[in-house]
């Protein structure tokens, strides 16, 4: 199971002007996929895939703009993953033509990936993002120390920005006003059918009412 939790950053003026600079370069990438399969549409050819146009942007576009190459490799290919899922939504008639992003709108966000084990730490007060480092966090203590993190999404909205960062694994739990309240020993425990109960630790406890000793001395009871 996976968990996301979202909170506000306070990075420094250099990490700002990386954010920006990185979120204008995954706008851009976004917009250029678009157009150039919008144009294939209108040919009645078939679109290209976000891998065929990452090979174009690396060859070609990284090369007419040096600028690209600012953005990370991961945030940049996965803006064109998601301009490649709107035209998929479109063709199965779940959503309208893609369009064009916007900057003023700011709907795109920055993606980070855990490329090495010392990416995504986190500690009470900050986090240690890939090219960037470590960030401070707004509210202390909100995510997890114990989890272990996958990866994380950057935007930025008006002068704010903030992280969502996704969770493979997780302890403790939040609380009704929506703080976490992280506990480094707990552990979350699925009861079923099968079997008695599964922990988040991957313990797996038999039910011992299916096993045939039981079953076996519930005959006995009955026929005494």
């Amino acid at each position: 199971m996976t968990i996301a939790y979202k909170t506000e950053i306070h990075p420094n003026s250099e990490q700002i002007k990386k954010i920006v600079s990185s979120i204008g370069v995954c706008r851009f990438l976004y917009n250029q996929y678009v157009g150039h399969n919008l144009e294939l549409l209108q040919q009645k050819q078939r679109i290209l895939s976000a891998n065929q146009f990452d090979k174009k942007v690396n060859h070609v576009l990284s090369l007419i703009y040096p600028w690209i190459k600012e953005c990370g490799s991961k945030a940049r290919k996965k803006s064109l993953v998601n301009a490649e899922t709107a035209f998929q939504r479109y063709f199965q008639q779940k959503a309208g033509k893609p369009r064009f992003k916007k900057k003023h709108a700011q709907t795109v966000k920055l993606y980070f990936p855990k490329n090495n084990p010392r990416d995504l730490e986190i500690e009470r007060y900050r986090i240690k993002l890939p090219t960037l480092g470590w960030v401070r966090l707004k509210e202390k203590g909100y995510l997890s120390i114990h989890g272990s993190a996958s990866s994380c999404t950057i935007e930025q909205k008006a002068n704010r920005f903030y992280v969502s960062v996704l969770f493979s694994s997780l302890y403790g739990k939040k609380t009704k006003k929506g703080k976490a309240k992280w506990v480094s020993d707990g552990v979350g425990i699925d009861l079923g059918i099968k079997d008695f109960a599964i922990t988040s630790q991957g313990q797996v406890f038999r039910n011992i009412n299916k096993t045939s000793g039981i079953k076996r001395t519930e005959k006995r009871l009955r026929r005494v």
